[in-house]
């Protein structure tokens, strides 16, 4: 059962109320299925250019998206507009065009965009957070995010929710690893950065994506020494603890480099960049998108806690009907291990499970949801009958 909720919130950066978002039906007469396919080629994503990472305003009516220069390794920010039919041919964005840029991010209302913005003009390397915001249609100069975002560090992609929380990956920990933290906004300050301890690994994680409200995110990690990043999501609990990320499939993660996230605003589609190298060098580099009917999957929302009753002693159990939710169906199918346990029933439309135990012992419960696109998650929970 899923019940979004996408907070209002006037912060400092983001001033203007969001509009309903349009359908991204506006993109193309044709959509990926869940086999990912080249956005907009020849427009967008052009053979021999080193396009990474793209953006979506709210209405779909405007993207961003970096280029890389595989020389220097200095970036651009590029800009278009939709059309009658496809998307004009992108520019440079004029307001960027003399920095060294990455990584663009709308802001959940389009009117500003968080990048990445190289330290130095010889240091490609080293970058830190920047927002640049439109007021009245015109768009204000660049401004750095300071601290507690930006550091003497590196903070390479940032992603922004509804209430102006910025998530975001830095190798400030010492150890030369990037991490993923969040700050939140009080008051118009950005508050202490917390490093989110369940997510993060002795490995890369970056290229993250932040939902508006704060559901899920989808971020890039190096699995191995010998494996490049690839794409994983983690939701978020009613405990407000993120769940153990999952790979996504490997129609989506490849032997390539898979990084850049980004999902529409109707969660239908992801966004990342495909990177392909020859082990030395950069050969090609291009966005692609799919369908999310495989991405997102049902997820314990509100976990169950263990049972102990005695032999003979009813089971009545009311399971809550937030147990599970899933970010594009909110109509899950439950059902358990009823065979294993027959003196259980699971009435799935009152969602109440009861039963009469007839012998001790240590038995598993296990409770599999399933979406309308046949995605499938089980959730164990112990059962302990005394005598």
């Amino acid at each position: 059962m899923i019940k979004i909720f996408l907070p209002l919130v006037l912060i400092l950066i983001l001033i203007s109320c969001k509009q309903p978002p349009k359908s991204t039906d506006v993109f193309e007469p044709t959509y990926p299925d869940s086999i990912p396919t080249i956005f907009a080629p020849d427009i967008i994503s052009v053979k021999g250019r080193l396009e990474h990472g793209i953006s979506f305003t709210p209405d779909n009516q405007e993207l961003v998206f970096g280029v890389l220069n595989k020389d220097d390794f200095s970036g651009k920010i590029f800009h278009s507009k939709l059309g009658d039919k496809n998307w004009a041919k992108p520019i440079v964005f004029n307001p960027l065009k003399d920095e060294s840029a990455f990584l663009p991010y709308f802001s959940a209302d389009g009117k500003s965009i968080l990048f990445a913005k190289s330290s130095s003009k010889t240091d490609n390397y080293l970058t830190n957070i920047w927002v640049i915001t439109k007021k009245n249609d015109h768009w204000d100069n660049p401004k750095k995010i300071e601290a507690p975002i930006s550091s003497i560090a590196r903070e390479s992609t940032a992603s922004m929710t509804s209430d102006g929380t910025i998530y975001f990956s830095s190798n400030r920990n010492g150890n030369g690893l990037a991490d993923l933290y969040f700050s939140k906004l009080d008051n118009g300050e950005y508050l202490n950065a917390e490093r989110i301890d369940s997510v993060c690994t002795e490995r890369d994680e970056e290229s993250i994506f932040i939902s508006p409200d704060e559901s899920y995110m989808v971020f890039s990690r190096y699995v191995a020494d010998d494996n490049p990043p690839d794409l994983f999501i983690s939701y978020r609990g009613s405990n407000r603890n993120w769940t153990e990320p999952k790979s996504l499939n490997t129609t989506i993660n490849t032997v390539d480099w898979e990084r850049r996230p980004f999902v529409s605003v109707d969660n239908k589609f992801l966004f990342f960049t495909r990177l392909e190298t020859d082990g030395f060098n950069l050969i090609e580099s291009d966005i692609y998108w799919v369908s999310t009917s495989k991405v997102f999957k049902p997820f314990v929302y509100n976990p169950l806690s263990d049972i102990t009753l005695q032999v003979g002693e009813q089971l009545e159990l009311q399971i809550p009907l937030d147990y599970f939710k899933d970010i594009d169906d909110k109509e899950l199918t439950l059902s358990i291990n009823q065979n294993e346990l027959e003196w259980l029933e699971f009435d799935s439309e009152s969602m109440k499970l009861s039963g009469l135990p007839n012998q001790e012992g240590d038995f598993e419960l296990i409770f599999t949801a399933e979406d309308e696109f046949s995605n499938m998650t089980e959730d164990k929970v112990k059962i302990k009958v005394k005598n």
